[in-house]
Parts: C-alpha cells; sequence; structure tokens
C-alpha cells in the first residue's frame, strides 16, 4: 500500500531503525548540492554538548532541569554524558548509502536488550514477558500468567447531562414543530426545498449530539506514585523500553533539529531506556505509515516475539517535546495489560489563540471531545504525541496504509482488539501549525480525505468492524459525518437568505410555533457546542464553528476525492509544509473563491434585501430574518479574507474579537425578529362569525328570542306602504353607511347574494367555524325581507302587469338629520315611507338583483333543516323566474325612470354618478328624501348577465348561458367603458358574473375573463388597481374595503374551484391574493378594520345603535355622535369602509371612513370563511416573491387562459 502513495516522506528515528530515511533528506529541497559527500550531519558529529543543542538554552530551561532528573544512577559512571545519555558509535566507516549511527541509551537497569534477545537460540521469554494479547486476558488468568487489566474510572458529569437532557428536548420538540407546522409551504418545489432544508438541519443535529454525548462523562485520573529514588520522578511499573520515530517530510533542519533534540532530552522515570538510531535510506519510502512501518520492520523483524514493555513514541517532525512529556505519559501503561496507547493533546507556537480562524487549537476537540472519549473508552488517535505499546501496534498489523490519516485507523484498529487508551489533558509538546492559506486547506483536505477512505471502505468501515461496541462504530463515524455536515450545511445555509431576497423562496413557514421552537433549539445546541469548563475557551469553540464554515469546499472536494477513488481515481498524498518552504505553494485561487464568492453575493444581497425593506411593501418577516441570517454567514469569509490578504496579527485579533461579538448578535437578532415579524396567526372562522354577528346587529323589525345582540330589541315594527301593496315591510336590515337607518333593496339583494354564495361555495369552511346555522339565518332574514319588497302589479283591476318593487325604505332626508336608536322610532316621530317602482317602467336592474339573490338564496336554503326549507327554496326559485322573466323583457336601471323634486336642507357628503332624469343639483341636494343619488345604478346589462348566470347555476338550462351571450355584446357595448376599473360591488357585477359563470359553465371565454380580472388587481395592472404602502389592494373608483373584500371574495371561489383552466400556481395566488386582503383587514400590518376583531380594532364606528348610551342618558348628536368616548356597545364584526390609500385608518366616529354598511360586510364574510379550510398556508404566499420573481404564474400575459 506505501508503495501507491505517490509522495516522499522521510522518518527520522530516536530509536533503533537500520533502514530509516536519514535527517539529511529532511531538508533536500534546500541545497542539496552544497552538502554532497557530507558523511554526516553537524548535529551528530560533534561529541559535545553543545552539538546536541543544549548550550544554546537557558541555564534553567528545560535542558538544564532534565538533566538533572536524569542523573538518578551513579554519577561516578565516566559514559553518562549529553544530559544521562550514553553515546555508542555503531559504525565507522561510510558510504554512498550509509552513514555513522550511534546508539543514544539511558542508563541500563539490568534490562536485556531486544537485539540481543532476538540473537538468543532459545528465543524464550521470562513468563512475566510473555506477550499476551486482551483477547487472551482471561485465558492467560485462568493459567495464572500475571496479567492486569485496565478498567475505566469515570463519574457523571451532572451539569453535562443536563446541558445534553436540554438539547435533546429541544431538539424532540423542534422536530415535532418543524414536520406538523413549518413544511406547508404550497407549492410541491417550496415544499421539496423546505423538506430538503430540514433534513441538512438533521445532519447537523446528530452530529450536534454525536458531540454531546461527550459531555456525559468525567475521567478520573489517578495520580501516579512518586519513586522513592527521586520524588520529582513517577514511579512505573515496568522498566518500558522506549522507541521515538519522528516522520518527516521537507521540514527544515531548523523545525527537525529541534524536535529531535527535545526527544533526546526529555526525562524518563528511572529504569527506562531509550534508543536512537540513525542511517542512510537505502531506498524512498512512501508516505507517513510507509516510512514507519519500513522503520519498525527493522526494529521489531518479523517472527519476534515483543514484550509487553517496549513502546512505540511517534512525534511529527515540528512537535518539540517537553522536558517532562514522558513522565507524565510513561506510567500511565501501567493502568492495565491492555493499555495500548498514551496520547497527548498538540499545542502550536504560532497559533494566535484569540486569531484562530482556521481553528489549529481545536480546544473543542482536545479539550472536550478527547475529553469524553477517554471517559467512554474510546481511542482517538491523533497521529502525534502519542505512544503505543509495541505489541499492540504489532497486532494491528503496524501503522495502516490504506488511509491517509493512519492515526484515525490506527486508534479504531487497537479498539477492535480490545485495548485501551489513555488521555493526558495537558499539552506537552509544541508544533509548528500551518500558516500559508493553501497549506491549511490541504492539511484538512487530506484528513477529510483519510477518513472519507475508511468510512467508504467495506472493509474498513467502523460500522462493519468486528468487534467495536455500537457506541463506538458511531463515534468512529462521526469524524466523516462532521466533515458531510460541514460540506452541506455551510453552503446551505448561506444560500438560503440569497435565495429568500433574489427569488423569494424560505425554507419554513414562519408562525409563532416557529419562534418558540426556533428559539428553545438555539439556545439548545447553544447549550451544548458552547458548553466549558473554562470561560477563556468560549471564543475557542466558536473558532471550530468558523473554521468548518470556511473549510467546508475543502471538506466537499475531499467527499469527492474519496468516491472517485473508490471508481479508480488515485488519491494524491499531500504533506503539510511547515517553515520557510511553506512560502513555496500553488496558487491559492482554487481555495479561495468558494467563500470570497458567496461574501460578495452576501454583500450585495444584503444591499439589496435592505432597500426592498425599506422601500416596502415587501415580505416583512422572512426578508428581516434574511438580512440578520446574511451578517451571520459573511462572518467567516470575512475573516478568511482578512486572514489571507490584510493580516493575521493584532487587527485579525481585534476584528475575530469583533466578529466573535456580531456573530452572537445577528444570531439573536434574526431570533428576535422571529418572534416580533412573524406572520400573525388570524381566526378566520371567527371573524367569519363575527361578521355574521353585525348582521345580527343590523335586524329590525321582530327580533327571534335568541336574538345574540345584547343591545338590539325589535324595531321598526310599523313599516308598510298597504295603500302600495305592501302591508308588511318590516324586518331585513338597517344599511348602514350613508344611507343610515334606510332600509335599501338593492345592496340588500347583493349583500344576500355574496352571503348564500359564500356558503354554497365554501361549505366546509362554514362548517368548521361553527356558523353553518347562523349563515342561513342570515341568508333567511335577507330573503324574508327581499320576498316582501315584490308584489305583482296590476292596472285598472286588470290581470298583472309586471312587479311592483320596493327599492328603499325610510325617507333620507329626515334620517339623516337623526341620531338615536331604531328601538326610539316610531310612525308618529320617525315615517318610513315605502319607495317604488314597476318592472315594465324599466327596472331590470332591480328586478336582476332580486332574482340573483332568490336564486342563490334557494339553492343555500334548500339543504336548511327547517321543515319548510324545500317549499321555501321553491318560492324563492318561482320568484326569481318571474323577475328575471320581467328584467329580460322590459330592460333599463330603475334610477333613470324617477323624477323627484329637490331640497338643499341637508348637505351632501358624498359624489356619485346619477343617470335621474331632472337630477338634483349638486353637490348640496337631496332626491326628495330618496337616496338614489348615492345609491345610483349606473348600468342594467351587468345586473340581467349576472341574473342569467344564476339561473344558468341553479337549473343547468343552456338557454340562460345563451342569454349570458346575448347581454354581453350590449354591456360591452354601453356599460363597459365606464367599468373598466374590474369593480365588484351592489352596482357593479359583471366580474362577479363572470367568475361564477366560469366555475359553473368552465367555459374558457368567462375563465378568460375571469383571470384578467384577477390578474389586474393582483398584478396592479391597468393603472387602475395598485397596492398601498402595506399591501391592500386599493382601487380608487371603489375604494372601501368592501370592494376590496368582495374581489378576494371572488379569488377565493376562483381559486379554489377545481379546473384544467386554472393552473395550481393560479390557484396558490388567487388564495394567497384572498388571504393576504383578509389579514389585512384584520391587522396584520395596521390597526383591525373589524370592529371586536384583531388588533387595535374600530371603537367608534359611524353606528347609531352601537353609540348610544344606555338609558336613562338620552341618545342624540351631541351624546353620541359628537363625542370623542368609544361607543358604549361593541358593533361586532362590522368592517369600517376606510377608502383611504395611506393605510392610516383614523378611528374617529365623524370621519366617513369608520362608516359601516351590509353590503360592505358581504364579500368579505364570504372570503373570510373560504379561507378556513384553504389549502395553504399564509407562509407559502410569502414564496417566491423575490428581486429575480414577480409572481409570473399569474402577472405574465401568457399566464391566461386562451380563449
Amino acid at each position: 500500500m506505501a508503495t501507491e502513495l505517490r509522495s516522499r516522506r522521510s522518518a527520522v528515528g530516536a530509536s533503533g531503525w537500520p533502514h530509516g530515511g536519514r535527517l539529511a533528506e529532511t531538508v533536500e529541497d534546500e541545497d542539496i548540492a552544497s552538502r554532497k559527500g557530507q558523511e554526516t550531519h553537524p548535529l551528530f558529529e560533534d561529541d559535545s554538548a553543545e552539538s546536541l543543542g543544549i548550550a544554546d538554552r537557558p541555564a534553567n530551561s528545560d535542558s538544564d532541569y532534565n538533566r538533572g532528573l536524569l542523573d538518578t544512577a551513579s554519577t561516578q559512571d565516566p559514559k553518562r554524558r549529553y544530559g544521562g545519555y550514553r553515546r555508542q558509535k555503531l559504525r565507522t566507516e561510510s558510504s554512498d548509502d550509509e552513514e555513522e549511527q550511534y546508539l543514544y541509551t539511558a542508563a541500563p537497569f539490568n534490562q536485556p536488550d531486544l537485539e540481543a534477545m532476538s540473537e538468543e537460540a532459545s528465543g524464550e521469554l521470562p513468563v512475566q514477558e510473555q506477550p499476551i494479547y486482551p483477547k487472551d486476558a482471561n485465558a492467560a488468568l485462568a493459567a495464572g500468567v500475571p496479567y492486569q487489566k485496565y478498567h475505566q474510572r469515570r463519574k457523571v458529569n451532572w451539569l453535562g447531562c443536563l446541558v445534553l437532557s436540554l438539547y435533546m428536548c429541544s431538539l424532540g420538540f423542534y422536530i415535532y414543530i418543524r414536520v406538523t407546522r413549518t413544511l406547508d409551504l404550497g407549492s410541491v418545489g417550496f415544499i421539496a426545498f423546505g423538506v430538503y432544508v430540514f433534513a441538512i438541519e438533521m445532519l447537523g443535529a446528530v452530529a450536534t449530539l454525536l458531540y454531546g454525548v461527550n459531555l456525559i462523562w468525567d475521567p478520573v485520573k489517578e495520580q501516579p506514585s512518586t519513586d522513592p529514588l527521586n520524588e520529582m520522578l513517577p514511579l512505573v511499573g515496568q522498566h518500558y523500553h522506549l522507541r521515538v520515530l519522528i516522520p518527516c517530510y521537507k521540514e527544515p533542519l531548523a523545525i527537525v533539529s529541534k524536535t529531535i533534540s527535545a526527544a533526546h532530552q526529555a526525562a524518563l522515570p528511572n529504569g527506562c531506556q531509550r534508543d536512537i538510531y540513525m542511517q542512510r535510506a537505502s531506498g524512498e519510502v512512501n508516505g507517513k505509515s510507509g516510512n514507519l512501518n519500513n522503520c519498525l520492520s527493522q526494529i521489531y523483524p518479523a517472527g519476534m516475539a515483543i514484550p509487553a514493555h517496549e513502546v512505540v513514541c511517534i512525534f511529527d517532525a515540528d512537535q518539540v517535546a517537553n522536558a517532562d512529556f514522558f513522565l507524565k505519559t510513561l506510567y500511565l501503561f501501567d493502568g492495565g495489560s491492555d493499555v495500548g496507547m498514551v496520547l497527548s493533546p498538540q499545542a502550536f507556537h504560532n497559533v494566535r489563540l484569540n486569531a484562530d480562524v482556521f481553528n489549529h487549537a481545536n480546544i473543542q476537540f482536545w479539550e472536550y471531545a478527547q475529553h469524553g472519549y477517554d471517559a467512554l473508552g474510546f481511542i482517538s488517535c491523533t497521529g502525534t504525541n502519542f505512544m503505543v505499546r509495541s505489541l499492540a501496534l504489532q497486532q494491528c498489523g503496524w501503522s495502516p496504509t490504506y488511509t491517509l490519516t493512519e492515526d484515525f485507523a490506527l486508534g479504531m484498529a487497537l479498539k477492535s482488539h480490545g485495548w485501551h487508551c489513555r488521555y493526558v489533558e495537558e499539552y506537552l509538546a509544541i508544533g509548528e501549525a500551518p500558516d500559508q492559506v493553501r497549506n491549511c486547506f490541504q492539511q484538512r483536505s487530506r484528513w477529510a480525505k483519510g477518513h472519507f477512505q475508511v468510512v467508504f471502505s467495506w472493509k474498513y468501515c467502523p460500522l462493519f468492524v468486528r468487534n467495536l461496541p455500537f457506541l463506538h462504530r458511531l463515534l468512529y463515524c462521526s469524524g466523516v459525518f462532521s466533515y458531510i455536515v460541514g460540506a452541506v450545511t455551510t453552503p446551505t445555509f448561506i444560500i438560503i437568505p440569497l435565495l429568500t431576497i433574489w427569488v423569494g423562496i424560505f425554507p419554513i413557514v414562519v408562525s409563532r410555533w416557529a419562534a418558540i421552537a426556533l428559539t428553545a433549539y438555539a439556545v439548545g445546541q447553544m447549550l451544548v457546542l458552547s458548553y466549558c469548563r473554562r470561560l477563556k475557551h468560549l471564543q475557542g469553540l466558536w473558532f471550530a464553528g468558523i473554521a468548518n464554515n470556511i473549510l467546508w469546499w475543502a471538506f466537499a472536494k475531499a467527499a469527492f476525492n474519496a468516491l472517485a477513488a473508490k471508481l479508480g481515481r488515485d488519491i494524491t498524498f499531500k504533506a503539510t509544509v511547515k517553515g520557510t518552504a511553506a512560502k513555496i505553494v500553488g496558487s491559492i485561487f482554487g481555495d479561495l473563491w468558494p467563500p470570497a464568492l458567496l461574501f460578495i453575493a452576501g454583500a450585495v444581497s444584503f444591499g439589496i434585501g435592505l432597500a426592498k425593506l425599506i422601500s416596502g411593501p415587501s415580505v416583512i418577516s422572512t426578508l428581516a430574518i434574511s438580512l440578520a441570517w446574511i451578517v451571520y454567514g459573511m462572518i467567516p469569509p470575512f475573516l478568511l479574507l482578512h486572514y489571507t490578504f490584510l493580516g493575521r496579527g493584532s487587527t485579525l485579533a481585534f476584528w475575530s474579537k469583533m466578529m466573535t461579538c456580531l456573530s452572537f448578535l445577528s444570531a439573536a437578532a434574526a431570533l428576535t425578529l422571529l418572534w416580533f415579524v412573524y406572520p400573525k396567526d388570524f381566526d378566520f372562522g371567527k371573524a367569519a362569525g363575527d361578521s355574521l354577528l353585525f348582521y345580527d346587529a343590523q335586524r329590525v323589525g321582530k327580533l327571534p328570542a335568541n336574538n345574540p345582540i345584547s343591545f338590539r330589541q325589535s324595531a321598526l315594527q310599523y313599516e308598510n306602504d298597504s295603500a302600495a301593496g305592501f302591508p308588511d315591510l318590516t324586518g331585513g336590515w338597517l344599511q348602514g353607511g350613508i344611507a343610515g337607518d334606510l332600509k335599501l333593496t338593492m345592496p340588500t339583494a347583493f349583500a344576500v347574494t355574496m352571503l348564500a354564495w359564500g356558503l354554497l361555495a365554501f361549505p366546509s369552511g362554514y362548517e368548521s367555524a361553527g356558523q353553518t346555522a347562523h349563515v342561513r339565518q342570515t341568508v333567511r332574514w335577507g330573503t324574508d325581507y327581499l320576498l316582501k319588497t315584490v308584489r305583482p302589479a296590476a292596472r285598472n283591476n286588470s290581470a298583472v302587469d309586471g312587479y311592483n318593487i320596493v327599492y328603499q325604505v325610510g325617507n333620507l332626508t329626515e334620517d339623516i338629520g337623526f341620531w338615536g336608536t331604531p328601538e326610539s322610532l316610531t310612525a308618529e316621530n320617525m315615517p318610513r315611507p315605502a319607495y317604488t317602482v314597476r318592472t315594465r317602467d324599466g327596472a331590470s336592474d332591480l328586478a336582476s338583483s332580486l332574482a340573483a339573490a332568490f336564486v342563490a338564496g334557494s339553492l343555500a336554503l334548500r339543504a336548511d333543516s327547517t321543515p319548510d326549507a324545500g317549499s321555501y327554496a321553491d318560492q324563492l326559485m318561482a320568484n326569481a323566474k318571474a323577475l328575471y322573466t320581467e328584467a329580460k323583457a322590459f330592460p333599463g336601471q330603475y334610477t333613470s325612470r324617477l323624477q323627484y323634486s329637490c331640497t338643499s336642507k341637508y348637505s351632501k357628503s358624498s359624489i356619485g354618478t346619477s343617470r335621474l332624469s331632472n337630477p338634483c343639483p349638486s353637490p348640496t341636494a337631496f332626491a326628495n328624501g330618496s337616496a338614489v343619488f348615492f345609491y345610483n345604478s349606473t348600468g342594467h346589462w351587468d345586473d340581467l348577465i349576472w341574473a342569467a348566470a344564476w339561473m344558468f347555476k341553479a337549473t343547468g338550462n343552456q338557454s340562460y348561458l345563451a342569454d349570458v351571450n346575448s347581454f354581453l355584446p350590449q354591456y360591452r357595448r354601453q356599460e363597459q367603458p365606464i367599468d373598466l376599473g374590474y369593480i365588484t360591488d351592489w352596482n357593479h357585477v359583471f366580474q362577479a358574473a363572470n367568475v361564477l359563470l366560469a366555475v359553473s359553465s368552465n367555459d374558457l371565454s368567462f375563465h378568460r375573463k375571469a383571470q384578467v380580472m384577477l390578474q389586474n388587481w393582483i398584478c396592479a395592472l391597468g393603472g387602475t388597481t395598485a397596492f398601498t404602502p402595506q399591501g391592500r389592494a386599493w382601487n380608487p373608483l371603489a375604494n372601501t374595503t368592501g370592494a376590496t373584500g368582495n374581489v378576494a371574495f371572488l379569488a377565493a371561489v376562483y381559486g379554489q374551484h377545481p379546473s384544467s383552466s386554472i393552473t395550481p400556481a393560479q390557484s396558490a395566488r388567487y388564495i394567497c391574493f384572498a388571504r393576504s386582503q383578509m389579514r389585512y383587514i384584520l391587522g396584520d400590518k395596521t390597526d383591525s378594520l373589524m370592529v371586536g376583531n384583531g388588533r387595535n380594532p374600530p371603537t367608534h364606528v359611524q353606528n347609531r345603535a352601537a353609540s348610544c348610551p344606555d338609558p336613562p342618558t338620552a341618545c342624540n348628536a351631541a351624546s353620541a355622535f359628537n363625542v370623542t368616548t368609544p361607543n358604549p356597545h361593541v358593533l361586532t364584526g362590522a368592517v369600517v369602509e376606510f377608502g383611504s390609500y395611506s393605510d392610516s385608518f383614523q378611528d374617529v366616529r365623524t370621519n366617513n371612513d369608520s362608516r359601516v354598511s351590509v353590503e360592505n360586510n358581504a364579500g368579505i364574510t364570504g372570503a373570510l370563511a373560504g379561507l378556513v379550510n384553504a389549502p395553504g398556508t399564509f407562509d407559502s404566499c410569502l414564496q417566491g416573491f423575490g428581486v429575480l420573481t414577480s409572481g409570473g404564474d399569474v402577472c405574465d400575459a401568457s399566464s391566461i387562459v386562451a380563449s
């Protein structure tokens, strides 16, 4: 395997190794030619102490301390030199392939030399030195052979358990909320994106959980016994023979010499021995493992029985051991005969801990992960600063060569053979970390490749290695898992906010539950990842996350290369170059372009997103969160770019500190925004029920015993016009608005039709809201009254000559000057005249409106549970047919047939278009008590189409559809020029008729008209419709909330109708439009416009009954209208008309924006019911609105179905 690694690596041995690499090869990139013919390296040709680098150390340095510790035997021994070592020349001749070799040993302690033993004929070892593998321990003990098993001592870390428990609870809650409440993002594509992000989150959660396992236990560390001969030395149970190996590869002499010198001088416990062998290599050995194995094969020839006291120590060429390294490590082998490894952490002299953007110090691993591994009995070998029992190394087949990370593989092999590891939580050696960016990336890439090689191998994958505990299998896979998580999560979470800004997609439904779950999970994860025993470790733990974010590209490439290797592609070994040679590196562009590109993209996106946020209207919740998220994601690439181009000293330390604070603040800001700007939840079902309560509050006549409005009683029971054939005109609703306490037939018919249509279109919505019976009662209350307004007309006591219709009850001229409760009105103080018109005089608009209301009421009430439901529905249908026949035969609008005398007693407060034959002068006139000036019907062909559409829906008779097509040319010619605002209200029903015909007939021409109308509203086309700064759809030609609500209702109906002419994307946008408008009315971004519902609802609405104080206080304009106090009674469900574009509703009773009326609530009620069970959520509606996307699924001309 070693020959397959195409790089050069040598090994310098502070041990016996006849064929190890020579020191000169470590500097072969320096001036090799200048040293040709040099027999030995100057470091070893002088017998003086200075040649070992000792003289250069200060008097109080570790070398002096070391020499004193080593002088434990007879000081009279003339061979004790060089700080307690003996130097013996082993060879005197030198050739091109060999150089002089010396053996450095500590004073012998009657210990037989391994080489000498190998030459003994018998080959038998004393019983106590028989090699015993852990798997044979029980048999050996049974045979009486001395063998000590290691027993791991540990204690529960209760704080760590608490932290991990909190994290697991938060994770469980987070998973539940994410699955049940945050993935309903609308279209399949958005849902797929949300599921992908959730899966990536779970990868990170598992990685955090695997790390958190290390917090459960603390290892119990025993103190060594003191050597009775020298209290400064630990007492060891065996006289260990230590072989120190220092693999090298092109490291400069200055680096290697320090490592060798320190290894020479480090003190040993009494009785232990250390050998150093040097010789020119006869041939090149490739790779660290290959060189180690080459060296070890010379020390321990094949077939040799290795005693238990043989120990190999490995230092990387830059790792300079402390003088007490061996004193604090060797004795740990005494813990058991099955202790196969002793490991210590790594430290680096050239790393600033407060600017460690590549996380070289790796405090998270050395101080916390390895701490937990030690308690769990898990072996995580790290390649240097460790000692391994030679017997264990031999059993594992020496250093693994099948992977670039031989240390990781060695630890796993040791554990699978039953060996244990001891971890010394003290920095006993100091090395040099790579400081060039290219080298840093190469080093981490090599580590990642090696891990991937192991896990991607069927033979060596930890999941399939025998004799490994299940937890250890997971832990051995956790390294690769963390690389995968880093490679996938980092770019994903950096790109998410960019996608939000540019294409408007966000991976979760932002809601109150999402805010709770995300906050809990973020806190739980922070507790695990920031758990520390020393506060000074916090920044080091933070750098661990920064490094993972910086190195994700290296991890991704490593995974790709490892997979490619499985397909036959070679993996090239690239050692980490240090020292001056580190400057000879390739271009760093290949490593920097991904983080640099993401940094630039983040900066540009932040600027554009901030501009969108300021300019509005925009999706505040996801956009604001994304801006904070972008700031968080830009921190790691910023630090990397600073490290690369601006410096690595005090300025980087300063910015690292600033970025630590900024990362915390941006994360906290994102969570805070999640709490404060998440879309509010609205109970549309309750709002629909409240809206129906407004109709209850407007009822007059004899009220039922179960009247739910406490401040209303029966009133106006004297209304009639017996002389005109209308003996009973009681009942119905007070119109409200400018009409005050009048009752107007045409607006009432429109309200009844829309309420009944809502029940027909959304029965499940009303059922879920518990309002089915309520809406039926409301519709019937309206149809009961409308039936009273129609009577057959007769001339000269002859046959029926059309129908007389009451279009108004009450005198506007008298009513407008009154402010009091309806219950206070009597025939004496407020006469209630009836205003009538005959159908054959041309009142097809009024007759058609009534016909539509009767048909819709018939369809809606036929399923009622009342005994007379069927007969009542038949009665309504019969009246509808009769009125439709009259309307078709005698076209015209009723207001054009009326003539009135005028009066200027009261000021006019609204402008309307009048088609009266002799209109009253504007603006200070009223038409003899009639309200037609303010409720002026401006056309009749749209009403005929409206009635025909309902007749077709009820009967399916194609003749009615033919009628529609015959009316359309007349409508286009006479009325369409003044009906270009795509308005729907009591006076403009053409757009509503098109939607009704589209869903009833499925005719493409009607679908096209409906889609064009909705497109103009949703996309603010044509220069008429627009969106207010806070997102209300507004039309200056019909600027009331009722007009907006009517279009929202049509969008809800059309969007939920199954038809091949409506794409899923269109359907979603129509429903979202309806949802956004209803949320606006209920106070999503401004104050609520519905009384008693939503945020800060109106309390000063212009309604007489609600504003009047309770008796005995008199109710009049002074006590109820002109006062600034809130209404004494809550007119629940009433929606103010509010026609301003400013989004700023002034809750003032004298302000006309505070008017309420029955026709204003009609479409809103149905839209609310339609949204109760509408597919999707509001968060799904927030998707797709970015810089590069503009709702082409609805707004492009190509989105309209072909006619």
